[in-house]
């Protein structure tokens, strides 16, 4: 009789526990984010061939989504705070410079201009990338430049699936990065070159036409004027872009305003040396005055082809290969080689920004 309770007991109490079990959670299948973690791994990268200490600025990231650019940008600032390996320069700190210098941290930046930017900030070492698509998939690549030497101290190339983070950060649609040769600024939200559209507008049903107003006496003429004598430079120096990447070999050297005429000068230099001949496309053969074309940005529809008149058009000399304008108004304005496929083009050289001498 003994055995038998202890055995009812005992299967009462089994009973009971199987009741009040509670099912087991399920084991987490997850995959971690492709992005998040290509992002862990470029920092880890960077942390071995970057030497330990370093100032480091983590310039810009290409892309077509300025989102995903920015997405990168904060995660690899964040690691490389947290990971306490180098000193960061402050994201509020590059945000003044890309404001200052107009370009996108979205956009192409060439190394020449990087290397000043860098330079600028104090930095050892740039850190810059790209991502593009490839196929159903993304391409990262992460590059760090030492900023004294130019030597690259690593490449760190990643393929990704679209997953979650990458799909979020790319469902707005592709903006138009803006490429930064030393002074390429935005014409228009478009980014580089981009020509102004006009919104679509619903249709919606016809308003009555509003009574007329009072005439208005047409506004004055405005005044033009050619800028002001002198001789202009710029630093970093300007370079020209075909499409989306920079032509090489080729910068602006200086522009002088002697009365009515403009001379804009080229090098192939990034110190600018009249001794260095600039790349033979921007004078090559069959190249003709109407292929070069200074079109004024503040009045798109001003625009002017090196004077044949009292000096040459354009020539080499002992003082640099130099192009002659008439008459020129604009402060700000672009200069394209119309005869190179694709154009070739200094899409924003501005006065103004620059330092004026005698």
């Amino acid at each position: 009789m003994t055995y038998r309770i202890l055995s009812i007991v005992a299967l009462t109490a089994l009973c009971a526990l199987t009741a009040c079990a509670k099912p087991a959670a399920p084991v987490s299948t997850a995959v971690p984010d492709d992005l998040d973690m290509a992002i862990r791994d470029a920092s880890d990268y960077l942390n071995e061939n970057i030497p330990k200490g370093s100032k480091i600025v983590i310039l810009n990231v290409k892309s077509d989504y300025a989102d995903l650019s920015d997405y990168v940008i904060d995660e690899l600032i964040a690691n490389a705070v947290n990971d306490k390996i180098f000193s960061v320069v402050d994201r509020a700190q590059l945000e003044a410079i890309r404001t200052e210098l107009k370009f996108q941290l979205s956009g192409d930046v060439d190394d020449n201009s990087a290397l000043e930017i860098g330079k600028f900030l104090g930095a050892q070492t740039i850190v810059s990338g790209a991502i593009s698509e490839l196929a159903d998939r993304y391409r990262m690549r992460i590059r760090a430049l030492n900023v004294q030497t130019a030597e690259v101290q690593g490449q760190y190339n990643r393929n990704m699936n679209a997953g979650k983070t990458l799909a979020a950060l790319t469902k707005g649609g592709k903006t138009t990065p803006l490429s930064y040769g030393g002074g390429a600024a935005a014409l228009g939200s478009g980014g580089r070159a981009a020509a102004a559209q006009t919104p679509a507008v619903a249709s919606s049903p016809a308003q009555p036409a509003p009574s007329a107003a009072p005439a208005q006496p047409a506004p004055p003429a405005q005044k033009l004027s050619r800028p002001k004598s002198g001789t202009y430079t710029f630093f970093p120096r300007l370079q020209p872009y075909q499409g989306a990447t920079v032509h090489e070999k080729v910068y602006l050297w200086k522009v002088v305003v002697r009365g009515e005429y403009m001379s804009i000068y080229l090098t192939r230099s990034a110190t600018g040396n009249a001794s260095d001949e600039p790349n033979s496309d921007w004078r090559g053969g069959g190249h003709q005055e109407r292929h070069y074309v200074l079109q004024d940005l503040d009045n798109p529809a001003l625009s002017w082809n090196p004077s044949g008149g009292k000096l040459s058009g354009y020539s080499w000399s002992d003082d640099g290969f130099w192009f002659n304008f008439k008459d020129v108004t604009a402060t700000r304005f672009s200069f394209t080689d119309t005869y190179i496929n694709p154009p070739s083009v200094f899409e924003e050289i501005d006065l103004t920004k620059a330092q004026v001498g005698d």
